[in-house]
């Protein structure tokens, strides 16, 4: 049982490694390069002792056969020394240099790969994954994978090359000295393969830890005002130094089995070269070995240590990154839940008409968002959805988007289920403005042409006009190149809302739903912006998910959800009259 879970997580680095070759193959050429450099290095690792062994056994050792004058061969030793140790320096710098971008540029292709992907997955899979967790995959595990996969596997392919031209030229020196050497080395290869395993599992404890650590910190940080209103400070600073130090236990296991592995290695290995030392020089005086011979040998012995002790932190970190990289690759193999079909279509860019055919939808087996509904709103209608809470109300609008699709039923533009249409253009069709409002620490300019990057300024100030925000920005210094702060830090939430909106409405959709509009305005905006609706629903499919029942009448069609299913609609006066629900409702809400 211990040898197949062994051989297993032995069989996990390259099946890792395998994943991702097509980004590999991008830089082949450089670690092409890169090979050639680590070939001549080692080389000149098996020239270097060589012009030692040619001065001591020809000059320094009493009554020595000296080929020619004693400073002759100093000089010509010296200058050989000195010839293959330049051409290895300049060599490992090119080499060092050519495998950093390689790195680098794995690295890069890793995370537009990852962070692509991850932004075509639905919300749903966001919401059941944790946003530090993936955030520290982003940032924190690609590094170690592009590591691995570059530098440790390049690296370790080297050290086994150098250590197998070092073992041929030993076995060449002194085939019984070599056989002393080799005692420790299956030891050494046990211990690698034990401890590396155990490296891995507790890497990956380490990693997810670090991810909760991550998600705890974003959430902290970005309800700094909400913690310090409830006087909550200091329960959070105990929470996140609870969680801190459960990430520090993880990492500090997992360098305490890597430093053991280094440790347990040069133990090893010195005993090693301590057997070699005694039994050389027991050779040397039997004269069996000439002295330089023996330097030489000892040479290779601490070259071979070298390789091995590289090997066995390699082998570290390729434990990490296999961690890393399983960790990695459990999202790219997540398939979005929205796709095009095979025969995709574009959607019409002015449909008259968008309809729900007994639509359901449920979260993760949860109890249903949406249950059967049916519905259709026109174009030339300002449509109001509305309901409490948990009603459904944005999970149509989602589903309307195509941020997902329904478990049950179809939704239709113009008689095209949305399904057969393709996703890019059923999004550019469909406006969709949430009532969380998103923005991002740039410029005004910036967070309005996010969806639509040709626009102009003239196009951008018609949709600030429209959206009832033209004035304030207008009013500041910067004008549209004025800075947000993180998440629109420094604007009231009105502000930030009417900026949103202007985001959707310079995108021109032939559909746009708003999510709660007038939250945050006052009266005047609010009027305004009302204005603006009824003047868009004329050319456009406009629906308002409103919760302020006070004001119904502008409404040409409202639809009232109550847990996910329609239980009326018509205008607000026919559903007061005829649904006894929804009278209820608006007896509650106004009071």
């Amino acid at each position: 049982m211990g040898r197949s879970r062994k051989l297993k997580q032995g069989l996990a680095s390259l099946r890792v490694a395998r994943r991702f070759v097509p980004e590999l193959r991008a830089e082949r050429r450089r670690i092409l390069l890169v090979a050639g450099l680590s070939l001549l290095g080692v080389a000149l690792d098996l020239l270097r002792p060589w012009p030692i062994q040619w001065v001591v056994d020809h000059v320094l050792v009493p009554g020595s056969a000296t080929p020619a004058s004693p400073k002759a061969v100093i000089v010509g030793g010296a200058l050989a020394m000195a010839v293959i140790l330049s051409v290895r320096a300049i060599a490992q710098y090119a080499h060092d240099v050519g495998l950093g971008q390689a790195e680098l540029q794995l690295t890069r292709q890793l995370r537009y790969k990852l962070f692509s992907h991850l932004s075509a997955l639905s919300p749903g899979f966001h919401a059941r994954n944790k946003s530090g967790d993936l955030l520290v995959r982003l940032m924190g595990d690609v590094p170690l994978v592009s590591a691995m996969l570059v530098t440790s596997l390049l690296e370790l392919g080297t050290r086994a090359l150098l250590i197998l031209s070092i073992v041929v030229v030993m076995v060449v020196v002194d085939p019984i000295l070599a056989g002393a050497t080799f005692l420790v080395t299956p030891i050494v290869l046990l211990l690698v393969h034990s401890i590396s395993n155990r490296i891995h599992v507790a890497v990956r404890k380490q990693r997810t830890k670090e991810g909760d650590l991550a998600d705890y910190l974003h959430e902290a940080i970005s309800a700094t005002e909400t913690i310090q209103s409830v006087g909550g400070s200091n329960e959070v600073i105990r929470r996140f130094a609870r969680n801190n130090r459960r990430s520090a236990r993880a990492g500090l296991k997992a360098k305490k089995l890597a430093a053991k592995l280094s440790a347990s290695v040069e133990s090893l290995l010195g005993f090693g070269i301590a057997i070699v030392f005694a039994l050389g020089s027991l050779r040397v005086l039997e004269r069996e070995l000439s002295t330089g011979e023996l330097l030489v040998f000892l040479s290779y012995v601490r070259m071979l240590a070298k390789p091995v002790r590289s090997a066995s932190k390699h082998t570290a970190k390729i434990a990490k990154g296999t961690a890393c990289g399983e960790r990695l690759l459990s999202i790219i193999d997540e398939v979005p839940e929205v796709g095009d079909g095979e025969q995709a279509e574009p959607a019409p860019s002015r449909p008259s008409v968008l309809e729900f055919h007994g639509v359901s939808y449920s979260y993760d087996g949860e109890e249903a968002a949406l249950n059967s509904f049916s519905s259709v709103f026109r174009r030339g209608e300002l449509s109001a959805l509305v309901g409490r809470s948990g009603a459904g109300k944005s999970t149509l609008a989602s589903l309307a988007a195509r941020l997902m699709d329904p478990s049950q039923g179809h939704i239709t533009l113009d008689g095209q289920p949305l399904g057969d249409l393709s996703l890019e253009s059923v999004r550019g069709s469909v406006g969709l403005c949430l009532q969380k409002t998103i923005l991002f620490g740039e410029s005004i300019r910036e967070n309005l042409l996010l969806g639509t990057p040709e626009a102009t300024d003239e196009e951008v100030m018609e949709a600030l006009r429209l959206a009832g925000a033209a004035s304030f920005v207008e009013r500041m210094p910067d004008g549209l190149e004025t800075e947000l702060g993180s998440s629109g830090v420094g604007f009231s939430g009105g502000e930030l809302s009417r900026l949103s909106l202007a985001r959707t409405l310079l995108r021109d959709a032939g559909v746009l739903i708003v999510d709660e509009p007038f939250a945050g305005l006052d009266r005047e905006a609010a009027s305004h912006l009302s204005a603006t609706l009824r003047e868009l629903a004329r050319e456009k499919i406009v629906v308002v998910i409103a919760h302020d029942f006070e004001n119904m009448e502008p409404y040409d069609h409202v639809v009232f959800l109550e847990r996910g299913r329609n239980l009326g609609e018509g205008r607000h006066e026919e559903l007061a009259r005829r649904v006894p629900m929804y009278r209820d409702v608006v007896r509650a809400a106004c009071g």
